[in-house]
């Protein structure tokens, strides 16, 4: 998992249905001064979220495991972040 920082959303005009309807934002991870580091991604997701929002990506294979049915993804947004605290 990884700490990201929702920086779109995509709108798909066609798709394969298994994302018809599905709600993806682009993210892009975040460092520990909550600075944008590396490339974006898209990320399906559970809820459509606001471009600002801090979020938990799951990457890989287990991405698609939060979805029933499972989804041919590979980065899927699992939580919203509310606060973060550093030391």
């Amino acid at each position: 998992m990884k700490l990201a920082k929702v920086v779109g959303t995509v709108v798909l005009s066609q798709c394969i249905e298994p994302f018809r309807g599905q709600i993806l934002h682009l993210t892009q991870d975040i460092d520990e001064r909550l600075e944008p580091m590396g490339e974006a991604e898209v990320c399906a997701t559970w809820a459509a979220l606001r471009e600002g929002d801090a979020v938990i990506v799951e990457v890989a294979r287990e991405a698609c495991n939060a979805f029933a049915p499972p989804l041919p993804v590979d980065a899927a947004i699992v939580g919203k972040v509310d606060e973060i605290h550093l030391s």
